[in-house]
């Protein structure tokens, strides 16, 4: 073992029963000897059988505090950083900028409570938020080693966030040592807008384990697309149902995923498409995603959203020789492609949805999309490549 290896990493992952933070799990205890992390709240069970079996200790961490409140409002005066924050921002903005400062509080007040210690320490923020900046204040108050975070879509697209407005991205980049980005487009949006600060910006993709299943090409007279994503408006699922509205082939549409837009967009597609023709499954859990794939024998996945980074559902399909039909926004493109064996859309094309799909009926043309799919996710986003190297740069 390295003298100089950093034995503790204390981790911010949003929700500690999240999927893609399970993900890393088993890559991150290889590298550090104790993990503590930092969560919002999400399944009390899952996050202690999480602890149990990955041997973490965990700190679950309201959203808010009404104490902490109280003890962040004095920043807005005293803190010099917070003052420059607060500078032009409307109300909303500010109750945004607020929530990053009472959560930061109350982690504060766990550290100093709980796990004040000298042993080398990496800060490690799974997204560009609230987790990240709670990060640099302690490495700034308790002289902790380096800061890092990862940078998605939702906490990176400041366009994409309801106040149009994400807090302390100046601050971020002068005080976190590395910043590492799901996508191209994704450092590059950042590099344009607060690159001049300290913080090293690097790529570090995400990546799957492999399923058990892998699609089997076999002749077929319907053609099955599955969707999966949370039933929101950025998703764009009405954009499915209008594509398929105007496609004369025979497929069915299954997707997998819930949300508050669920009923909505089942009264769309059913105002739209024929009986019969598409299924909502509502919540899957991660682990029986590629039963459901089995299941249904899916061809195609499909993604119309406005906004993504590089969506780990296209890298699941795709791990599991399912070719992939998306947008061209955020990262898309950097799965999706003719190379990978998908298609690739700058304006949504019905027409062009139709030859691609229609290539089902041709064993061999299919044969191969299904193959460069595989090939082009074990390339670059095999969880088992991903990942070890991402947790060595961070325990360096």
């Amino acid at each position: 073992m390295p003298a100089d290896r950093r034995t503790r990493l204390i981790a911010f992952p949003g929700q500690m029963d999240g999927v893609f933070f399970r993900n890393e799990l088993p890559y991150l205890k290889e590298e550090f000897d104790e993990v503590i992390v930092f969560a919002y709240p999400g399944n009390e069970d899952e996050c202690r059988e999480l602890a149990r079996v990955f041997e973490l200790e965990y700190h679950i961490v309201p959203m808010f505090g009404i104490s902490a409140f109280f003890r962040s409002l004095p920043r807005l005066l005293l803190d010099k950083t917070v003052r420059n924050e607060a500078k032009g921002k409307n109300p909303k903005q500010l109750g945004y900028m607020l929530l990053y400062l009472v959560w930061a509080d109350m982690v504060e007040r766990v550290y100093c409570d709980e796990l004040i210690s000298d042993k080398p320490t990496v800060l490690y923020s799974f997204w560009l938020s609230r987790g990240a900046y709670a990060a640099c204040r302690l490495k700034f108050k308790f002289g902790l080693g380096k800061a890092v975070s990862r940078a998605h879509r939702y906490d990176l697209y400041e366009e994409q966030n309801a106040a149009n407005y994400l807090p302390f991205r100046r601050f971020l980049s002068n005080s976190l040592d590395e910043i590492h980005f799901i996508s191209d487009d994704g450092m590059r949006y950042f590099a344009e807008r607060w690159g001049d600060g300290s913080a090293s910006l690097m790529i570090s993709h995400l990546g799957t384990r492999p399923f058990d299943y892998v699609k089997k090409v076999r002749p077929k007279d319907l053609i099955c697309i599955a969707s999966c994503s949370a039933v929101i408006d950025v998703k764009r699922l009405d954009l499915i149902v209008d594509v398929l509205e105007k496609i004369d082939l025979p497929v069915f549409w299954v997707h997998i995923g819930d949300g508050d837009k669920k009923s909505e967009i089942e009264e769309y597609a059913s105002s739209k498409l024929r009986p019969g023709s598409f299924e909502f499954l509502g919540h899957v859990d991660n682990g029986e995603l590629a039963s459901v794939f089995e299941k249904y024998d899916v061809d195609f996945f499909v993604n119309l959203s406005d906004s993504e980074g590089i969506p780990v559902s296209i890298m699941e399909a795709m791990s599991m020789g399912v070719p992939a039909i998306a947008r061209n926004v955020g990262g898309n493109g950097e799965i999706v492609c003719d190379a990978a064996g998908g298609l690739l859309l700058d304006e949504v094309d019905a027409y062009a949805v139709r030859v691609y799909l229609n290539q089902r009926f041709s064993l061999d043309a299919y044969e191969q999309l299904s193959k460069r799919a595989r090939k082009a996710w074990g390339a670059a986003f095999f969880a088992q490549d991903c990942y070890p190297s991402f947790f060595k740069q961070l325990s360096r």
